[in-house]
């Protein structure tokens, strides 16, 4: 991966490292594996194996569907990059329904912690 420079690319690889930090490296693994890349493995890579650029977005996109950080931060290095995402992830009303659905969650379970 590290000899790869195209936009797409530089983002795959910020999301796969700061995923394996944040949700573990089972759950990159697995968005990887769904999407057909390759992103976990340096010696891929040396192999001259490349990842498309239709199986690096469709592992972008998966990962902006874990939760609303995820996707905000998928939106941010999309707009750093100058790499092209779904319309379905910048769709305003989902964007609104994906947070208030996180906050629902969220209060949900402050409530049953603070219920004992």
């Amino acid at each position: 991966m590290s000899g790869n420079v195209q936009p797409i690319h530089k983002v795959a690889d910020i999301l796969s490292r700061r995923g394996q930090t944040i949700y573990g490296r089972v759950k990159i693994v697995e968005l990887c594996s769904k999407a057909g890349v390759s992103l976990m493995d340096d010696f891929a890579a040396e192999l001259g194996e490349v990842d498309s650029e239709r199986s690096l977005l469709d592992f972008v996109t998966s990962y902006a569907k874990l939760n609303p950080a995820a996707k905000l931060t998928v939106l941010t290095l999309s707009r750093l990059h100058s790499v092209s995402i779904p319309k379905e992830l910048l769709d305003k009303r989902t964007i609104f329904a994906d947070i208030l659905d996180s906050l629902s969650e969220f209060t949900q379970d402050l409530t049953e912690r603070l219920r004992g």
